[in-house]
């Protein structure tokens, strides 16, 4: 029953993939699949831009609405964190454009061999982008449709086109990403703990709490591109170091592996910096107040 299923998906698959390879070779279809790849402005930047029109927008529903824009952050991260796990621990999947049992087609543009040796399966990139676009779908309904369509054709459809995922790895990031922050929307533990403390740290530290919520927002909207080649440079040189020469060998396990501790990594900084800024302001609200001294001058004579 299993493999009957495992076949049909992989028929599904291969049907889609050898459908959009008719179009490949277009040079107005590749160029626009190859930007909508490459350039993170309407890919990522647009969407932040959003995010923090939310952020500061008034109202009585403030309060809430920042804390749902904190859960879709850390959901959105996660995201990653869960599609790259799953893709380490099961078998492994050759990208439709580099098996070589495929019959490829011939694109205009040159595509970068840097994935080879990713696993297709599950699309991390369909799981982080579309947590994000379900958050705004969620914080803006009336425009759910238009945002999830977009993210679709934006962001998953191109990486089909170009052969660098099947069908069903997208659909397994899109189910992965959703189901992300639907949990975290329905997590008391988070919003009553985290969201409540970076809430208490904004209020308290501004200066710190948006610096580091500019660095969040730039690495967030390329897909922590800085953090993950930072972790991936870090894990090759102490490889090579354990090894005492420079690491040449197959580079699947240390890419993903950089990959997920740098943002791992990166998470756990952040919640230790809310951490220490929640500690001290409870501190500062909780020292008894000394009382002020008059700055009255005492009268002559009295």
């Amino acid at each position: 029953m299993l493999n009957a299923l495992i076949d049909a998906l992989r028929s599904v698959d291969l049907s889609i993939y050898h459908f959009l390879s008719v179009f490949a070779g277009n040079r107005i279809l590749d160029r626009l699949a190859g930007q909508e790849e490459s350039n993170y402005l309407f890919k990522g930047e647009i969407g932040f831009v959003l995010y923090w029109y939310l952020w500061f927008k008034g109202g009585p529903d403030q309060e809430r609405r920042r804390r749902a824009v904190i859960a879709i952050m850390i959901a959105a991260i996660l995201s990653i964190i869960v599609a790259r796990t799953i893709a380490f621990i099961s078998p492994f999947r050759l990208r439709p454009n580099y098996d070589p049992t495929l019959v490829h087609p011939s694109y205009s543009i040159p595509l970068v061999p840097d994935i080879e040796n990713w696993s297709s399966f599950p699309s991390d990139t369909a799981a982080y982008f579309f947590a994000l676009a379900f958050g705004l779908a969620y914080l803006l309904r009336r425009f759910a449709i238009p945002i999830l369509l977009y993210t679709a054709a934006w962001v998953c459809l191109p990486r089909m086109y170009l052969g660098l995922h099947y069908a069903s790895d997208i659909v397994a990031g899109i189910a992965i990403g959703i189901t992300m922050v639907w949990v975290l929307f329905r997590s008391d533990l988070l919003q009553s703990i985290v969201a409540r403390r970076l809430l208490v740290a904004m209020e308290a530290k501004p200066q710190w709490f948006y610096a580091i919520a500019f660095l969040v927002s730039c690495e967030m909207a390329t897909v922590f591109g800085g953090f993950r080649q930072a972790g991936r440079a870090i894990l090759h040189a102490a490889v090579g170091g354990l090894l005492g020469y420079e690491y040449s060998g197959p580079s699947r396990p240390i890419d993903e592996w950089g990959g997920l501790i740098a943002t791992a990594g990166f998470l756990l900084i952040a919640a230790y910096v809310v951490n220490v800024l929640y500690r001290r302001l409870h501190g500062v609200r909780n020292a008894p107040i000394a009382p002020q001294k008059s700055l009255e001058t005492p009268e002559a004579g009295k």
